[in-house]
């Protein structure tokens, strides 16, 4: 019986050590899930040779995700995401509504957080926000059919390039204690973002892009 109890008292000291370092400075958290990526596009005109109010749009798209952050104190952190590369489609807007997707690109967005974290280390639900740098990478970049009818009617098919730039990312999240050592991370930021497309016919157009990012994880703590 002493020994059951001697057992019992070991397994609680541990499990209350562990609970009191649980989001404690030092403390590193990872993270697998998803993360979906929503322009909010506002677009530019397309330049000269064109036709009048010629715009863009650009799909949302949803890939593999996670990261991994570092406690710095019990309540400062820094958080790096990854994902896999997202692709999103351009489509026509404005005089091009009906014209259909015009090609896609492949981005991957590079961001480094700093967050705060309310609350104490050992609460269950622990709502941080977050200021973060982000590059947003493109690259891939395709041209379609109905983009060259537009830009190059009978032409050569034009390719693009869509110029890569940097960005600040507001953010906000918590996270979900599970238990004491798996939990639950989502967060929602957007990133201000403008950028130019270049066609090699020699068009540009300027897009207001600010992507909006949903993710949602599965963490765990060592």
């Amino acid at each position: 019986m002493k020994t059951s109890l001697k057992i019992i008292a070991a397994a609680v000291l541990v499990m209350t050590h562990w609970q009191a370092h649980a989001q404690a400075a030092g403390t590193r958290l990872i993270r697998f899930g998803a993360t979906q990526i929503s322009p909010q596009v506002t677009s530019g005109d397309m330049t000269a040779p064109s036709f009048a109010n010629t715009k863009t749009d650009v799909g949302k798209d949803t890939q593999l995700s996670g990261g991994v952050t570092f406690m710095y104190t019990d309540h400062l952190s820094f958080d790096i995401p990854v994902a896999l590369p997202f692709t999103h489609q351009l489509h026509g807007a404005g005089a091009l509504a009906g014209a259909g997707q015009l090609g896609s690109v492949k981005a991957l967005p590079f961001t480094v957080f700093g967050q705060y974290r309310f609350n104490q280390a050992t609460a269950t639900f622990r709502p941080y926000v977050g200021m973060g740098i982000t590059y947003a990478y493109f690259f891939d970049a395709q041209g379609s059919s109905a983009l060259t009818a537009t830009t190059n009617p009978g032409g050569m098919p034009t390719s693009l390039r869509v110029e890569s730039k940097f960005g600040l990312t507001p953010q906000l999240g918590f996270t979900y204690a599970l238990n004491d050592r798996w939990l639950i991370d989502t967060s929602l930021s957007k990133t201000l973002l403008k950028n130019r497309t270049s066609f090699s016919t020699g068009q540009t157009i300027d897009t207001t892009l600010d992507p909006i990012s949903f993710s949602l994880a599965l963490g765990m703590r060592f």
